[in-house]
């Protein structure tokens, strides 16, 4: 099982009422999918759509989404809802997840029920169809007043339904029922409307006599409801997830090995994420890879572009193919030795295409590791790739290796080109020689590079050495730190470089020009900064390309790991390579930098 996806609506404000999704592999951890914005619209009924519920049919492979007809921010109000309020439940149909039929309604509340609220479905294997059940505001005959009950149905299509019985009653009302079966039995959690707790009871039919359970975690939580239930990717742990809708703090994991038991223990805020919008009652479908990769790909995450733990991206674009050349991250104190090589012919998702440089081997005889943040440059159709390693002293330097492919194999200089001792013998200022990126003017090509300090030097004609007659330092770039790019547009040289430290959440890329390319750069603003709304932190360590056949540009940069509560230390560590769109003003001017998510 590959992960699950979960359908949902947000709040009581404008789309707020209406599906959205979120992705995740694990069950705790939650992305949302199409940028936060809603998946499905309804503009039928109450134009409203809220508790979606996914459903799979297995014998025909169709997906059902049933959801509550309901908007209160229509400004109709509770009262109504509750009393006066649809007796109709709406229903999408899907044969892939992605691709949704329109909207259709059916009533299935009793003649005189005020709502139908929070529709969910279990398949009833001796029926053989979907058994229905929602909550309706009733008065019977000899009720004082009108009380919240479980009503049920069956249907095999979500379009005809058998005539609507009465399926829970309790002395208080009760809504927002949902099922899970588990080892011979059905258990069911159901939301006391009265007391606002949710409750567990179980029983071997789904129609039978069912018995509560206790339960000291959830019996005494007040002021939650919506609740659902899913099992783990381990296949014995359940995961109960409560709205705690009183409080406005969202939904709550809480997990048991052992349903029968009533044994519950509610998850700590750094084991879970459940993602930038706040979630609201809805309901988790269990996913197949095929679903799971179908539906990243439809609403994408646009972020992160790999797979894994990667920094300091440097992007290029050879022979129409996207290549990016990153840290391999995930190592305390930035201390990996391997390098390797990304590949897209879309821009948007990249595959490994191996490893090409190993610090740890004798293919780097001068390195003893410390692999960071190298670019890739080509000239006279060879590529050549310049790296960061530690020399046997300690202190970084840079290094080269040549290929006749963008992914290798490479061969490796057996000195490096650019060292500490090298600027002290030219005067240059430096803190460390890292953090190399190219530049093309002409025939020529430059290498900018340095921690601390920026420096600028013109490469050699093989590429293979830098020309230490044109090694200068760069002034001008305020709040320096590393990682320094340029690049020309309208005779404008545009200067970008990182700033703060890559272990902070408020690392971030500067941004100035010049009209020379060894500079003084005219600081202007910051460009790439972290997003603390939507968890996006420790933004930094780009580079910048042109896509000539479209003319557009793109910034490649590293974030934290998503989600960031998975690693609770060593964040600036644990990084992860996505890419955004650059745009200019109408003077000519990198605008700042719209992340995607």
């Amino acid at each position: 099982m590959a992960g699950y996806l979960f359908a949902h609506f947000t709040g009581e404000h404008k789309d707020g009422e209406q599906v959205y999704f979120s992705l995740s592999n694990d069950g705790l951890n939650w992305k949302d999918l199409n940028h936060g914005k809603p998946v499905l619209i309804t503009g039928i009924g109450e134009k409203g759509a809220r508790d979606p519920f996914l459903i799979k049919d297995e014998k025909n492979g169709k997906y059902y989404i049933i959801a509550t007809d309901l908007r209160i921010e229509a400004g109709k109000g509770w009262g109504v809802a509750q009393y006066e309020g649809s007796r109709d439940l709406l229903v999408w149909e899907s044969n892939d997840l992605v691709n949704w039929s329109d909207v259709w309604a059916v009533t299935v509340g009793i003649e005189g029920a005020g709502c139908v609220w929070a529709p969910e479905a279990v398949y009833d294997y001796e029926k053989e169809a979907f058994f229905v059940f929602w909550a309706s505001m009733v008065k019977e005959d000899g009720d004082t007043e009108a009380k919240q009950r479980i009503y049920c149905a069956y249907t095999n299509d979500f379009k005809t339904f058998t005539e609507t019985e009465k399926y829970i009653e309790r002395e208080n009302h009760i809504i927002d029922t949902t099922i899970v079966y588990d080892n011979g039995k059905y258990y069911r959690f159901s939301k006391d409307e009265t007391t606002k707790t949710v409750n567990l009871d179980a029983c071997e039919s789904l129609r039978g006599q069912f018995k509560q359970i206790k339960s000291d975690t959830i019996d005494n939580m007040y002021g939650v409801e919506g609740p659902e239930c899913y099992l783990l990717p381990d296949g014995r742990t359940w995961c109960l997830i409560v709205d705690r809708f009183a409080t406005g703090k969202g939904y709550l994991p809480i997990v048991t090995d052992d349903l029968e038991s009533g044994d519950l223990r509610v998850l700590d805020d750094m084991a879970y994420d459940m993602g930038v919008n706040k979630k609201r009652h809805g309901g988790v479908l269990k996913l197949n890879d095929e679903e799971y990769n179908r539906l990243k790909e439809a609403y994408g995450d646009s972020n992160p572009v790999i797979d894994g733990l990667y920094a300091d991206p440097d992007i290029a674009i050879f022979d129409d193919t996207y290549y990016i050349y990153p840290t391999t991250d995930g190592f305390t104190g930035w201390s990996g030795t391997q390098f390797y090589v990304f590949a897209s012919k879309d821009g948007r998702k990249f595959e490994n295409k191996g490893l090409i440089v190993d610090l740890a081997t004798e293919q780097v005889p001068w390195s003893i590791g410390s692999a960071w943040a190298p670019c890739i440059a080509t000239k006279n159709g060879k590529y050549y790739f310049y790296f960061c390693g530690k020399e046997k002293d300690g202190r970084s330097a840079i290094g080269v290796a040549v290929s006749d492919s963008p992914v290798g194999p490479f061969d490796v200089k057996a000195t490096p080109i650019v060292t500490m001792d090298m600027m002290a013998e030219y005067g240059i200022k430096m803190g460390q020689t890292i953090d190399p990126s190219i530049y093309y003017e002409g025939d020529e090509v430059y290498l900018l590079f340095g921690n601390s300090h920026a420096a600028i030097a013109k490469l050699s004609d093989d590429m293979m050495d830098i020309d230490v007659s044109t090694l200068k330092n760069i002034d001008g770039l305020f709040d320096f730190r590393e990682a320094v790019t340029v690049f020309k547009k309208d005779d404008i040289y545009h200067f970008t470089w990182s700033c703060d430290d890559t272990r902070s959440e408020n690392y971030h890329v500067n941004y100035g020009v010049s009209d020379k390319l060894y500079g003084p750069v005219q600081y202007k603003y910051t460009i790439l900064e972290k997003d603390e709304s939507r968890k996006i932190l420790g933004t930094g360590h780009h580079s910048i390309t042109k896509n000539e056949k479209t003319g557009e540009y793109v910034i490649a940069y590293h974030r934290f790991g998503t989600p960031v509560n998975k690693y609770i230390e060593g964040k600036g560590f644990n990084r992860e390579t996505c890419l955004a769109k650059i745009t200019f003003d109408k003077d000519g001017y990198v605008e700042k930098v719209v992340m995607e998510d």
